[in-house]
C-alpha cells in the first residue's frame, strides 16, 4: 500500500555533532532543523519541531494553510447560535497507516485521551470541555457539546491530532499510551515514520497515496529532519547542497543566501514572540520589585542592532500586530536608575546576588539577549549565571516551580487568532508545567478574566476583559517583554509548493512541498 524510497542509498556522516549528508537519493527533502522531535504524542507534545513532525505523521480536523484555516479530515459542519454545540462530518475515506478507517469514534477517543492526560496541548479545551462534550453521532459525525460557548473552537482543531485508538490501546501501559505515542507514531497522515534517532536525525516517509491527496504538482518522496544547531553549520550544508532547506540561519548571512543563484531567503513578519520568563516562586524573581529592576536593566534597542534577524521590541504582554494589543501600557524601558529605585526596594537593595539566565545551546539568537542583560544588572551588582541547555532539557526544568530557573528565554507563537491563544497558556494559572508559563505566575483575577473572556461571543465585551488582565499582568511584571521576530528560512531554488504561515513561522508544510530538478 505504501511506497517505501528513503531508506536505500543514503550516506551519513557526522560533522563537529551534527549530521550531514554527503549523497541524497532524488526526491527526498533534507531539511536542516534547528530542533530536536523528542515527542511526538499529540496528548503531550508541542513547539515548532514537534508539530511539524504531527502534522506530518498525523492528521486533524482543521490544517493551516498559509493565514487561513482549512477543513481537513472534516467534509462539513454546523454550529448552534450560542457557539456551543459543534458537529463535524468527516470524509468517509480517510484511513490509519494500518488501512483503518478514521472514524468519529477515534476522533472522540483522541480529543478524550487529550483531556485526560492534561499535557501541553490541553490547554485549549481544559475550561470548555469535559468527557462528556466529544460524541459519536454516527460513524463519520462527531458533535461537540462544550460546558460554555467558545467561538474560537475551529481555531483550536488543527492541534486535534487524531490517533488510531487500537494502536493505542496494544501500547497502553499505565500511561495512556505515553511512552510508546512519544516516540512511534499512530497516525492517519501524509508520511510514515522511519529512522528516528533523538537528537541527530528523523525519517518521514511518504504515504504515496495518502486518501486526502498531495496539493502540489508533484509530492516529495519523504523528508529527513536533520538536527543542525549550529546556523553555520545549517548555512554551510544548505550551499553545498547537502540540505534543501534550513530553518534558522544566521541573518547575518543573508546575503550569501541571497548571492547564490540556487538559493532564496524567505522573510515575513509575523507573531513570533521572544520573552524572558521569571519564575515567579523563585527565591529572588518572587520578588515583584526585582523583577522590575531586571526589566529595567535589559537595553531593548541595543537588541535591535544585536540580533541577526529583524526584530520589534514588544509594548507590553501583545505583540502589536496580534489580537487583544492593548495600547498605552506603562511597559518598562531600559533605565538604570529606575532599576537602582526598583532595586532598593527588594531585601537586596545593594545586589550581591547571582540569577541563572537558561538558553537553548548554540542559538545566538537566545544567548544575545542574555549577554545584553548582563551588562545591565552587573551595573546593579548583580551577577546573571548564564546556563546554556538543550531545548527538551529547558521543557523538563518549566515542570514546576522548584525546577524552573531564575530567568528563562522562550519563544512562544499563538496557535490561532485569537487573544486567547496567546494570553491563556501564558498566564493562566492552571497552565503551570508547560515552557509556555514557565514564569510560574498567578493572579486570581487574571484567572477569572481569562476564563470568563474565552466563553463570550461579544467582540468589545471580550477586549474589555483582556485589556483589564493585561494591565494586571503589566503591572506585576511576570516576564520581561522582548520582541516578535521577523521569521525567515532559507530554501533551494529546487524545492517547490513553500507558502509562509505565521502559524508555523519557522518551517514548512511538508506535504505541500515537491521538488523540481534537486
Amino acid at each position: 500500500m505504501f511506497k517505501r524510497t528513503l531508506s536505500l542509498c543514503l550516506a551519513l556522516s557526522l560533522l563537529l555533532g551534527a549530521s550531514s549528508f554527503v549523497m541524497a537519493q532524488d526526491n527526498i527533502l533534507l531539511y536542516g532543523g534547528n530542533q530536536d522531535i523528542d515527542n511526538i504524542d499529540p496528548a503531550t507534545g508541542e513547539n515548532y519541531s514537534i508539530n511539524a513532525a504531527l502534522r506530518s505523521l498525523y492528521d486533524a480536523l482543521f490544517i493551516y494553510r498559509g493565514s487561513e484555516t482549512q477543513p481537513h479530515l472534516v467534509e462539513s459542519w454546523e454550529v448552534n447560535d450560542d457557539a456551543t454545540v459543534w458537529t463535524f462530518t468527516l470524509h468517509d475515506h480517510a484511513v490509519f497507516h494500518d488501512g483503518s478507517l478514521v472514524n468519529a469514534e477515534a476522533v472522540v477517543y483522541s480529543f478524550n485521551r487529550v483531556l485526560a492526560i492534561s499535557g501541553a496541548p490541553s490547554w485549549r479545551w481544559e475550561t470548555i470541555a469535559d468527557e462528556n462534550t466529544a460524541q459519536v453521532i454516527d460513524e463519520f459525525t462527531v458533535e461537540f457539546t462544550l460546558t460554555q460557548p467558545y467561538a474560537p473552537f475551529i481555531g483550536t482543531l488543527p492541534q486535534l491530532f487524531v490517533v488510531n485508538p487500537a494502536i493505542v490501546e496494544a501500547n497502553l501501559g499505565d500511561d495512556m499510551g505515553q511512552t510508546y505515542l512519544k516516540q512511534n507514531a499512530a497516525g492517519s497522515g501524509p508520511f510514515m515514520q522511519g529512522r528516528w534517532e533523538i537528537g541527530n536525525i528523523y525519517e518521514f516517509i511518504a504515504v504515496d497515496d495518502y486518501w486526502a491527496g498531495w496539493t502540489g504538482d508533484d509530492h516529495i518522496d519523504g523528508f529527513f529532519w536533520i538536527i543542525q544547531r549550529d546556523p553555520s553549520t545549517q548555512l554551510n550544508s544548505l550551499l553545498a547542497g547537502e540540505t534543501h532547506i534550513a530553518d534558522t540561519v544566521a541573518g547575518s548571512d543573508k546575503e550569501k543566501v541571497v548571492d547564490s543563484a540556487d538559493h532564496i531567503w524567505e522573510e515575513h513578519g509575523g507573531f513570533f514572540t521572544n520573552t524572558l520568563k521569571m519564575n515567579n516562586q523563585g527565591e529572588y524573581t518572587s520578588d515583584i520589585n526585582l523583577r522590575k529592576a531586571v526589566a529595567h536593566a535589559m537595553d531593548y534597542e541595543s537588541m535591535v542592532a544585536a540580533q541577526d534577524v529583524p526584530i520589534t521590541i514588544l509594548p507590553g504582554p501583545t505583540p502589536a500586530n496580534f489580537v487583544g494589543y492593548v495600547d498605552g501600557l506603562d511597559y518598562p524601558e531600559f533605565d538604570l536608575d529606575k532599576a537602582r529605585e526598583y532595586l532598593a526596594m527588594t531585601p537586596w537593595p545593594d545586589g550581591g546576588i547571582t540569577l541563572d539566565y537558561v538558553y537553548v545551546t548554540e542559538f545566538p539568537r537566545e544567548e544575545i539577549p542574555g549577554l545584553i542583560l548582563l551588562e545591565g544588572l552587573a551595573q546593579l551588582n548583580i551577577e546573571l549565571n548564564m546556563i546554556p541547555m538543550l531545548w527538551p532539557d529547558m521543557v523538563a526544568s518549566c515542570a514546576s516551580p522548584e525546577t524552573g530557573p531564575d530567568i528563562i528565554n522562550i519563544y512562544t507563537l499563538p496557535p490561532f487568532l485569537d487573544a486567547d491563544a496567546h494570553l491563556y497558556n501564558q498566564y493562566h494559572s492552571a497552565q503551570w508545567g508547560s515552557f509556555n508559563s514557565c514564569s510560574f505566575y498567578s493572579n486570581a483575577r487574571v484567572d477569572e478574566l481569562l476564563d470568563a473572556a474565552r466563553t463570550i461571543g461579544d467582540a468589545e465585551t471580550r477586549q474589555a476583559m483582556y485589556t483589564e488582565a493585561q494591565e494586571i499582568i503589566t503591572a506585576e511584571q511576570p516576564s520581561v517583554w522582548m520582541y516578535t521576530e521577523d521569521s525567515s528560512i532559507s530554501l533551494n531554488t529546487c524545492v517547490k509548493g513553500f507558502r509562509y504561515s505565521p502559524m508555523y513561522p519557522l518551517t514548512v508544510l511538508f506535504q505541500d512541498m515537491w521538488m523540481d530538478g534537486c
